[in-house]
């Protein structure tokens, strides 16, 4: 659940159209105070549901061969690195593994979303998706498959294509059954971040990548009604810290090839960000459509990732990282998904890649960042 719906380059034109539709049928955002989400009744039939339509539908796609991710199944490099958080972290900021001088080794997965193997040349939504190994710390108790990891997802836009989970079934469900212009039609916001976010880049370092989800920093308070709320709420983003050179070519996979030049003679960095909830209205929990200006919540660095030179080419090294998953709820407590995108991940991103990885008879493993491949 971390991409747009299929077809994206094919309907430039539409999507354009659905653009200049005014947005007062946008989705309603709803009235929560600061710090809180709104876990809708009976939702974990819909999260089932979803999961059902995303696995039935790559049975058919991959009836006769492997089973791919059911989006971001082409990926554009699959590497190594480490994050360190900023000795001088503001004491605000410190929970979880954002504690001074922290240091944990990673993976790093850049994708085009789109759910079939595409050119690099094409407009697209990238996405990039991160897993910290040797994690100390309680953890979520759910999906419960991983023990000391932290996973983040971050798309190359600053908002989704869905509101919410019922959106993100309707969207697909529209897809699978030849209904997707009446479906962008009628979500003229979600046709505009499709329309804004598809784009090409030259490096996968360069792109602006953000969580577009919310997330917790630090423990929740319950008040006397029994209601959870996050004293800091926060969406992630990355930013470059170092040259990425490149050019686009007539290669189809040119954003791996430039990735894999640079880092055969250099190494790179990310900056860590996050971006404050600082009101519910402009920076809601439950709906993802809508991004976080920057201007009224500026990012705030609280780690760099650091990417030493290597090589990621090997057949080893990508079926390695074709089977690692990822999910935002590998997690800490500190760290907890916020919102029903990220409460629906819960349960269909493990669902999806149960079905995957089985259907491949591959067992399912939790990195230690240790890995070297030949």
């Amino acid at each position: 659940m971390r991409a747009i719906a299929p077809g994206l380059r094919r309907s430039s034109a539409l999507l354009l159209s659905c653009a200049l539709l005014t947005l007062s049928a946008c989705t309603k955002t709803p009235d929560l105070p600061l710090g809180q989400e709104l876990p809708v009744k009976g939702e974990e039939v819909l999260f089932k549901d979803i999961s059902t339509l995303l696995t039935d539908h790559l049975k058919e796609q991959y009836a006769s061969d492997n089973i791919l991710r059911d989006t971001h199944p082409k990926d554009n490099g699959c590497i190594r690195g480490n994050l360190v958080v900023n000795e001088q972290i503001d004491e605000r900021y410190r929970h979880g593994i954002f504690q001074p001088a922290a240091s944990y080794p990673l993976w790093m997965r850049f994708s085009n979303s789109v759910e079939e193997i595409t050119s690099d040349k094409e407009k697209d939504f990238r996405g990039l998706a991160m897993k910290l190994t040797q994690v100390k710390g309680n953890r979520l108790p759910l999906p419960g498959d991983e023990q000391h990891s932290q996973d983040f997802l971050f798309l190359g836009h600053d908002a989704f294509f869905a509101a919410n989970p019922q959106q993100f079934f309707d969207f697909f469900d529209a897809n699978f059954n030849g209904k997707r212009l009446r479906f962008l039609l009628t979500h003229p916001r979600g046709a505009w971040n499709i329309l804004r976010g598809a784009k090409v880049y030259n490096n996968p370092l360069n792109v602006k990548w953000n969580s577009v989800t919310p997330y917790a920093l630090g423990l929740p308070l319950e008040g006397s009604d029994g209601v959870q709320t996050y004293p800091t709420v926060v969406r992630y983003a990355l930013r470059t810290c170092s040259d990425n050179p490149g050019q686009m070519t007539d290669s189809d996979d040119y954003l791996a090839e430039n990735l894999a030049e640079q880092l055969s003679k250099g190494s790179a960095c990310l900056d860590f960000l996050i971006q404050l909830q600082k009101d519910p209205k402009d920076n809601p929990t439950e709906n993802a459509l809508i991004s976080w200006d920057e201007d009224d919540s500026p990012f705030i660095p609280l780690a760099r990732i650091n990417i030493p030179p290597q090589s990621f080419t090997s057949e080893a090294q990508k079926q390695f990282c074709e089977n690692i998953s990822f999910n935002p709820w590998h997690s800490l407590e500190e760290h907890r998904p916020i919102g029903g995108i990220n409460r629906a991940r819960r349960v269909v991103m493990k669902d999806i890649s149960d079905f995957r990885l089985q259907a491949n008879g591959v067992e399912r493993f939790e990195p230690t960042g240790h890995e070297v491949f030949e």
